[in-house]
């Protein structure tokens, strides 16, 4: 489906992105989901347990969509459809509320088509992070960018449209999150060298740091993977925090 818009936003706009609530009750929402969650390589599973807490304000999940003015918009999306043709429909902003509170769809942008997703939840199931709105303390979860368009600084984008967001329109002074820690990933780790898993170029924990959260505490088993040979592999994570202030 063609998308014309007629946003009057700057292209040089510092962070070219929009973060638009992922609707439960959209079936065209929920099958991306599942599309991204597939070249994410995590959690396809669990999306449909993702609706109710959306329903209710406790997870906050949103799209990470390209400005329609950036100059760079149109050959970004090229390359993510070429990567992902299955997501070449573009979505309707149809989603009513987010984390308990109204969500009016942007006239300007009634379609869109999404180069991945975050989070922002309200309610989370490990007590370490803290979570609770109440406090002012919401919890950064399943964050993901396209792999056809990684290290074009959208990651670093979507973050801080997140943590805007997290600060001026529901008034957190704190954002927790949890990942894989780097004790897991380094070139020697028995764990990830039984798992083939690639030496990262930079670990998550390491990118998290570059943009402002420190870690606070370290959980020795998140998580358990299994190896070819069945083998169970306990792996460490690191919850990080980030003041906004």
């Amino acid at each position: 489906m063609p998308v014309e818009h007629s946003v009057k936003k700057s292209s040089r706009d510092p962070v070219p992105l929009y973060l638009i609530p992922w609707d439960p009750d959209s079936q065209e929402h929920v099958d991306r989901m599942k599309l991204q969650r597939i070249a994410c390589g995590w959690k396809v599973d669990q999306v449909d347990s993702w609706k109710d807490p959306q329903r209710k304000g406790q997870a906050g999940l949103h799209w990470v969509v390209l400005h329609p003015d950036h100059p760079e918009t149109s050959s970004r999306l090229e390359r993510h459809f070429a990567a992902y043709p299955d997501e070449v429909e573009a979505l309707l902003d149809t989603c009513k509320t987010i984390l308990g509170r109204p969500h009016e769809p942007d006239p300007l942008i009634p379609f869109f088509s999404p180069v991945g997703h975050i989070a922002l939840d309200s309610v989370t199931a490990l007590p370490e992070l803290e979570t609770s709105l109440s406090n002012g303390v919401l919890s950064l979860m399943n964050f993901y960018i396209s792999t056809a368009l990684q290290n074009l600084g959208l990651g670093g984008a979507a973050m801080r449209s997140c943590e805007k967001m997290a600060k001026e329109e529901f008034g957190a002074k704190t954002i927790t999150l949890e990942t894989i820690a780097n004790s897991d990933v380094h070139p020697d780790s028995p764990r990830r060298i039984a798992l083939k898993r690639p030496i990262p170029t930079v670990t998550n924990q390491d990118w998290y740091t570059r943009h402002g959260y420190t870690v606070y505490f370290r959980k020795e088993v998140a998580w358990t993977d299994i190896d070819e040979a069945g083998n169970e592999w306990p792996t460490a994570s690191s919850l990080l925090r980030k003041e906004l202030v």
